[in-house]
């Protein structure tokens, strides 16, 4: 489901190399949701690794945007955080409440929803214009 292809590459190493893990972690998380181990304890190693590859992926855009394109770096910085907002909102709310399987199959449902409708189309929907502000020089300040 979300594996890195040719169609997602920005051509920024460091971008694409922090979307590849992210979208790596989330590719793990959808290949545990038919664990029949998956409990509390595995729904939030799986949605931890999500986080954290999210949290530098964005971290890394965040800091090429703002020497190639600041105006528009703080209204995508906003994006991020209400992604990571999101994400971390419905996985507090989710998993403290897990007790059995079934329980953690039906949270592994609705934090797919959210990393597949959110994070993936924000990941695929980006590609051409990271191309775009690969090609242009750095803006220089002064």
């Amino acid at each position: 489901m979300f594996l890195w292809n040719m169609s997602l590459e920005t051509g920024i190493a460091e971008v694409d190399l922090g979307r590849k893990r992210m979208l790596g972690a989330m590719a793990d998380f959808f290949q545990g949701m038919d664990d029949p181990g998956l409990n509390q304890h595995t729904l939030a190693a799986h949605t931890g690794a999500i986080f954290n590859a999210m949290k530098a992926a964005f971290a890394t855009e965040d800091a090429f945007l703002k020497t190639h394109d600041g105006e528009a770096s703080e209204k995508h910085q906003m994006t991020h955080a209400a992604l990571s907002a999101a994400f971390i909102d419905l996985c507090r709310k989710l998993i403290p409440k897990i007790r059995t399987h079934k329980q953690a199959q039906q949270c592994c449902l609705e934090i797919y929803q959210l990393v597949d409708d959110a994070l993936f189309h924000h990941v695929t929907k980006e590609v051409a214009g990271y191309r775009e502000l690969g090609r242009t020089p750095v803006k220089k300040v002064g």
